[in-house]
């Protein structure tokens, strides 16, 4: 064959295959188009722009500052320099500036009105001046902050001396909290129902049974088995809701911990988050039990009686049980038995002994100043529940509500005592209760 012959065949045999531009162009379809390039985001503003934004300039953005809701505050500073900091130097820098304006408003005021006074005119008005424009406050807050903190703190939990209007203030706050603490233990309940209910009936499906020994590959397949059954059950997520619940609630009696009680309703809800915890087996919320000890001596004290013992002090003497309702003696009962405890508890500690207490012998003559208040604020509490309990059990009440009250308060007792004579007149007592409660009285 000859060349020309051979260079045909290949040129018609080559027509029937694709040319290179067709196998190019098919090539570039199947690649899938590149996806456009994001423009470039514009750069998050300085503070500078967000002070210019907000329009805020010199003693305006020094004392309003922009609050950025993360903890740090963007404001300018004596040399108006815009920085951003944290809200506690910002609050410095602000207390420094009013301590600057009230030294210079007094200055002021001195060459204009007090120049001229004599030496006993001067101190009165040097004395009324600073009242007024409250400079020892802003002279604290600016140079000793954190012990003005640390002081207002101790006052709002009552670890030192309030005035009356101030527990009354703080035991407003706390009383506003107690339906917050109802809804709250509410919720927790039914989340923790729902979760014990869900564990109870979840389905088997996929469950993988007792754990292996060890903590190999087995261990781990293990577990995440388990996990991916807790989530498909509802497990997982019921106590994820119920944690949160019970964390909510923890916080709430914290706050109820920390704030002094100046009534018998906010006593009794300290009480009654107390109880609660006794009831679940769970620890008081720190700080509960010594401040309702703080809190009755504060409040026996407001009502006349001094917080220590004395001259034949006698906390009954200072509480008027005949004027109190049912509830208020279940209530001064109740407190009367768990600070009572407290107390007595606190007795046996070393806080309340002089140094190098022996237990073998007498703790009441080893008792310190502290051991002596608590043993006495013991037996003060112990008298207080047993009046109201006398005081109860003189009642005669016409309402279920009552009857119910008055009962819950005497049935302790009445078994603890033992006396037959008495457990039959309390019995009689229930069946009475019990007739009336099916008559509807």
């Amino acid at each position: 064959m000859s060349f020309r012959t051979s260079l045909k065949n290949l040129i018609r045999r080559d027509a029937e295959r694709p040319s290179l531009r067709e196998r190019a162009a098919e090539l570039r379809a199947s690649i899938p188009a590149s996806k456009p390039q994001a423009e470039p985001s514009a750069p998050e503003p300085t503070h500078a722009d967000q002070v210019a934004q907000a329009g805020l300039t010199g003693d305006v953005l020094a004392v309003s500052g922009i609050d950025h809701r993360d903890g740090t505050v963007s404001y300018a500073d004596a040399t108006g320099k815009v920085s951003r900091r944290p809200m506690a130097h910002w609050v410095g820098f602000n207390a420094m500036q009013m301590h600057s304006h009230v030294q210079g408003e007094i200055g002021r005021r001195r060459i204009l009105e007090a120049n001229h006074l004599p030496g006993d005119a001067h101190e009165a008005w040097e004395a009324r001046i600073r009242r007024e424009l409250r400079s020892d406050a802003v002279h604290a807050l600016a140079f000793r902050h954190d012990r003005a903190f640390e002081a207002a703190q101790a006052i709002r939990t009552g670890i030192e001396p309030a005035t009356q209007a101030l527990r009354e203030q703080a035991d407003a706050e706390l009383l506003a909290l107690a339906p917050v603490w109802e809804e709250a233990v509410d919720l927790y309940q039914r989340l923790s129902d729902e979760e014990n209910l869900i564990s109870e009936t979840a389905s088997e499906d996929g469950w993988p049974g007792p754990a292996p020994a060890g903590a190999g590959p087995e261990w781990r397949a293990w577990f995440q088995q388990k996990e991916d059954w807790r989530e498909r059950s509802g497990v997982a997520s019921a106590e994820e809701a119920a944690s949160e619940a019970g964390t909510a609630l923890h916080k709430i009696e914290i706050q109820i911990a920390e704030l002094p009680a100046a009534s018998l309703a906010g006593l009794r809800l300290k009480a009654r988050v107390g109880q609660r915890s006794d009831d679940i087996g769970v620890e008081w919320p720190e700080g509960l039990s010594e401040g309702l000890a703080r809190d009755i001596l504060a409040f026996t004290e407001a009502q006349g009686a001094p917080p220590k013992p004395a001259i034949g002090t006698s906390l009954v003497d200072q509480i008027d049980f005949a004027s109190a309702s049912l509830e208020e003696l279940q209530s001064l009962h109740d407190l009367a038995d768990r600070v009572g405890s407290f107390a007595y508890a606190l007795v046996w500690t070393g806080r309340c002994h002089t140094r190098g207490w022996d237990e073998s012998k007498n703790p009441g003559d080893q008792y310190n100043a502290v051991g002596k208040l608590m043993q006495w604020l013991g037996d003060a509490l112990t008298d207080v529940e047993t009046a109201a309990n006398d005081e109860a059990r003189r009642r005669r009440p016409t309402t279920s509500s009552d009857r119910e009250t008055r009962l819950e308060m005497l049935a302790l007792p009445v078994i603890q005592n033992g006396d037959p004579d008495q457990t039959e007149a309390f019995a009689r007592e229930l069946l009475a209760h019990a007739e009336a409660e099916r008559a509807g009285r």
